[in-house]
C-alpha cells in the first residue's frame, strides 16, 4: 500500500480520450467470464464504500451473475463521511440512504445476491486493519474469484482495503483481481500497472445493467442541497470513467481464463451463399436515404484522402471516391471485396482483413487521411477491436481530418454492441476533437467529429 493521493473528485481529472486512446489496451487479455464462473465457487466483490463495486466491477458482477456464478457483495463501511461539508445532510443520516442504494444497486446487477456490511467508519480503514483482516479471513474461502479495490488506488479506505484483501486471498489461495476507481482520476496512463492488466468485455445487457445501478447512487451523484459541500461526489467526467465497455482489472499473477480475439472472416463470407446483396443495399429506400445522409451531412465538397471502413460490396465506396482524389476500402469478406472490385474506380485501394490490424498505424505521410467513414460497421467489434479502431482511426487523422459514425439505432441481436452505444465510446475517445454534428431519428444515428474550423456558408464567404 502506498500513501494516498491528494486529489479532488471535482477537478477535471485525466481525459477519456487519453486514457482509451491508449494502445495498450489492445494487449491485455480479454477475460472468459463464463470459463472464470467454472472456475471458481463465487465471486466475492469487495468495496470500501457503496457504488464502488458498481464503478470498479460492475459489469463483471452483471456478466458473472448471469453466467450461473454465485455473487457476494460486502462494503467495509457505509459511506457516510462522503460529504463532510454538507448543510443539510449528516453521517448518521446519510449512512442508512446508502445502504439501501448498494442494496438497490446490487440486485440491478445481480439479482439474488448476498449483500453484507461490515459497518466500519468511512475513512478509517487504514487504522482498522485488524479488524478488517479478520472480517475478511473468515469471509475469504480457497475457492474464491476475489475483487476488490487496487492498493495503490490512491484513497486511503480503498488502499487499505485492496491491501488486505491481497494478504488475505494469499493466505487463503483465493485468485485476486483489483479494480482501479480514482485512479482512472488523477493518474496517467503511463502509472497504470499494463502487465498486470485484464480486461472484461461488456455486453449490451451488462452495460445497461450497470448504468442502472450507477442511478441508484443518487445521493453521490446529484447535489444533496444547495452548498458547495453539497455536490456530487460523483460527477459526470466519474461516471463517463465508470461506463466504459470495457472494465480493467489488475491480476495476482496467476493465468486466468482468456478469449480469443478477433472474428472469423467465414461467417461474413458465408453470407454471400445466397446472392450478391445479403445486406440489402440495392432496393431499400432506408439504404438510399442512409447514404444520402452519409454524404450530406460531410461539410467539405472534396477530400484528399478518405478511410472507410467496413466498406462491403462498395456501394457507399463509389459514392465517396466521387468527391475524393483516394479512397482506402476495407472489409474482413475477401466475397465482398471480390464484389466491390467489379467496375470499381482506380483510385480506391481495397484492403482485405479485420480491423484493427487492417487500419493504418504507422504514421507514415501516406497512410494520413482527412475523412474516417465507420457505417453499419462498429456495433460487429467487440469493446476493444473497437476502442483499437478508434485510436487508429484518431492517429490516422490529418489535423483537420474529419470521423463520421453511422449507425442503425434498432436492437441489435448476436453482434456485440449496438449503435448508439457505439456512438457513445466514439464520443469519448474523440473527445479531443470538435464535435461537428449529431443527427438521430428513430432509424438512425449520425456523428461527426474534427473538421475545419467554421460553416459551409463562411468558408464561402456568405455568412
Amino acid at each position: 500500500m502506498t500513501d494516498p493521493v491528494p486529489f479532488r473528485h471535482s477537478d477535471a481529472g485525466t481525459g477519456e480520450s487519453r486514457w482509451l486512446g491508449d494502445p495498450r489496451w489492445a494487449l491485455a487479455p480479454v477475460l472468459d467470464v463464463a470459463a472464470l464462473a467454472a472456475a471458481h465457487d463465487e465471486l466475492l466483490v469487495l468495496a470500501a464504500h457503496p457504488d464502488d463495486e458498481t464503478l470498479g466491477a460492475g459489469g463483471l458482477m452483471a456478466m458473472a451473475a448471469r453466467a450461473g456464478m454465485p455473487v457476494r457483495v460486502v462494503v467495509a463501511t457505509d459511506g457516510e463521511g462522503s460529504h463532510p461539508d454538507a448543510s443539510v445532510w449528516d453521517p448518521e443520516r446519510l449512512a442508512p440512504v446508502r445502504r439501501d442504494e448498494a442494496a438497490a444497486a446490487v440486485a440491478a446487477l445481480a439479482p439474488g445476491a448476498e449483500l453484507r456490511h461490515l459497518g466500519l467508519g468511512d475513512g478509517s480503514l487504514a487504522d482498522r486493519r485488524d479488524e478488517l483482516d479478520t472480517a475478511l479471513d473468515g469471509l475469504v474461502r480457497p475457492g474464491s474469484l476475489v475483487v476488490a479495490p487496487w492498493s495503490s488506488d490512491g484513497h486511503p479506505d480503498h488502499d487499505a482495503l485492496g491491501a488486505a484483501a491481497d494478504e488475505v486471498a494469499r493466505r487463503r489461495g483465493a485468485t485476486l483481481l483489483q479494480y482501479p476507481v480514482w485512479l482512472w482520476h488523477w493518474a496517467t496512463p503511463d502509472e497504470l500497472p499494463w502487465a498486470r492488466a485484464h480486461v472484461v468485455e461488456l455486453d449490451r445487457a451488462a452495460h445497461d445493467r450497470r448504468a442502472v445501478a450507477l442511478s441508484e447512487y443518487g445521493s453521490q451523484s446529484a447535489p444533496l442541497g444547495p452548498a458547495a459541500g453539497d455536490q456530487p461526489v460523483l460527477p459526470p467526467q466519474v461516471l463517463r470513467r465508470a461506463s466504459r465497455p470495457a472494465e480493467l482489472l489488475l491480476g495476482d499473477g496467476r493465468a486466468l481464463p482468456e478469449l480469443p480475439r478477433g472474428v472469423e472472416p467465414g461467417a461474413f463470407d458465408a453470407m454471400y451463399d445466397d446472392g450478391e446483396d445479403p445486406w440489402g443495399f440495392h432496393g431499400s429506400f432506408y439504404e438510399r436515404r442512409k447514404r444520402d445522409l452519409t454524404l450530406a451531412v460531410l461539410p467539405r465538397e472534396r477530400y484528399e484522402h478518405v478511410l472507410e471502413i467496413g466498406c462491403a460490396t462498395g456501394v457507399l465506396t463509389r459514392l465517396l471516391a466521387e468527391r475524393a482524389d483516394r479512397v482506402t476500402a476495407t472489409d474482413v469478406s475477401a466475397r465482398a471485396l471480390d464484389l466491390a472490385r467489379r467496375e470499381a474506380p482506380t483510385h480506391v485501394t481495397w484492403v482485405l482483413g479485420r480491423v484493427p490490424e487492417a487500419l493504418p498505424d504507422d504514421g507514415s505521410r501516406e497512410d494520413v487521411v482527412d475523412l474516417a467513414v465507420l457505417s453499419e460497421v462498429g456495433y460487429f467489434l467487440r469493446p476493444t477491436e473497437l476502442l483499437e479502431t478508434l485510436r487508429c482511426v484518431r492517429s490516422a487523422l490529418s489535423s483537420s481530418g474529419e470521423v463520421l459514425l453511422v449507425h442503425w439505432r434498432h436492437a441489435t441481436e448476436d453482434v456485440p454492441l449496438d449503435g448508439p452505444l457505439v456512438h457513445e465510446v466514439a464520443a469519448s475517445v474523440l473527445e479531443d476533437l470538435p464535435h461537428r454534428l449529431h443527427l438521430e431519428d428513430d432509424d438512425v444515428v449520425v456523428d461527426l467529429w474534427g473538421g475545419l474550423p467554421g460553416s459551409v456558408a463562411e468558408r464561402e464567404g456568405r455568412a
